[in-house]
């Protein structure tokens, strides 16, 4: 198991154990792309995301709570990949 392997999956069992930079490491692991927003935010984009997810950053880490919703949008776009692009494709169908 190499280390980006343990690393991700500390990111799963426990993301509150994990320090800002470490999240975002993998968040870019997993295809994410980092856009610097103004002030202390930072929004990561992904292709099978509608909505992008912004992180308040203060004294170089976040809260639990973005910890949390991190693991679990990475954990929906790794396991499910099929349903947020389904999602997508249906809310531009109805527009």
């Amino acid at each position: 198991m190499t280390q980006k392997d343990k690393r991700i999956e500390q990111f799963f069992k426990n993301p509150t154990s994990l320090n800002y930079f470490q999240i975002q490491k993998i968040l870019l692991e997993l295809g994410f792309v980092k856009i610097d927003a103004k002030g202390s935010h930072v929004k990561f984009k992904h292709s099978e995301l509608r909505y992008d997810f912004i992180v308040p950053v203060h004294r170089n880490d976040c809260k639990d709570f973005y910890k949390k919703l991190a693991s679990k949008l990475a954990k929906t776009i790794i396991l499910n990949p099929l349903p947020c692009v389904l999602i997508l494709l249906f809310s531009t169908a109805l527009l």
